[in-house]
């Protein structure tokens, strides 16, 4: 699950609450832990180990030139902005953090990439380059996880069976589309019809 957050109160634009996917995401709760501090920043009563239960989250900052970030405050910061937005309470208990930062982490658009893109992947597929992926296709409304992996196949099924890649020439429509499988048999068929915190609660 995944929380948008476009209000001034926390530095983070993205949380993602990782235990929500697997409870690999997180300690077990039988695993001993001791409390790094609360959520309000102060050090626990007690250095003791102790059992969870525990979850996870992930939170995503932006920053640029023109979005400045405090990098030696940013973790502290962040901690506040999950109190501020209500994602945990100031008692709350932080046994793990992890910081890690991306100089690139998204294929910007602009407004030549289309014509760049045209005439760039067919001449680097000529010299059997399949630039597929997040930055290989410089496509980011196509740039997701499942999107890049279809993208992988996508290409796979173009250089066996010389299906379409749909993820990378319509991406209006891949993301228009209900999710439903698609068969390896149906390439040529297709073509024609579509031309990290983690914390456990105060006990």
């Amino acid at each position: 699950m995944a929380l948008y957050f476009p209000e001034d109160n926390a530095p983070f634009y993205r949380a993602t609450i990782f235990s929500n996917y697997s409870p690999y995401n997180q300690p077990q709760a039988d695993v001993k832990l001791p409390t790094l501090s609360l959520g309000n920043g102060s050090k626990p009563s007690s250095a003791e180990a102790k059992e969870g239960p525990y979850w996870s989250i992930m939170l995503e900052v932006s920053q640029s030139s023109m979005k400045p970030v405090d990098e030696a405050n940013l973790l502290k910061d962040c901690i506040q902005g999950l109190v501020n937005t209500e994602l945990i309470k100031p008692e709350d208990e932080i046994v793990s953090t992890y910081h890690r930062k991306f100089d690139h982490g998204y294929p910007t658009p602009t407004l030549e990439r289309e014509g760049v893109l045209t005439k760039l992947l067919p001449k680097l597929q000529d010299l059997g380059i399949y630039s597929r992926g997040r930055f290989g296709s410089w496509r980011y409304e196509v740039g997701n996880q499942d999107h890049s992996f279809m993208l992988g196949v996508e290409a796979a099924d173009h250089i066996v069976n010389g299906a379409v890649e749909l993820t990378l020439n319509y991406p209006d429509f891949v993301n228009s589309r209900k999710n439903t499988e698609r068969r390896l048999d149906q390439g040529p068929v297709a073509a024609k019809a579509y031309g990290s915190i983690a914390s456990h609660p105060k006990k």
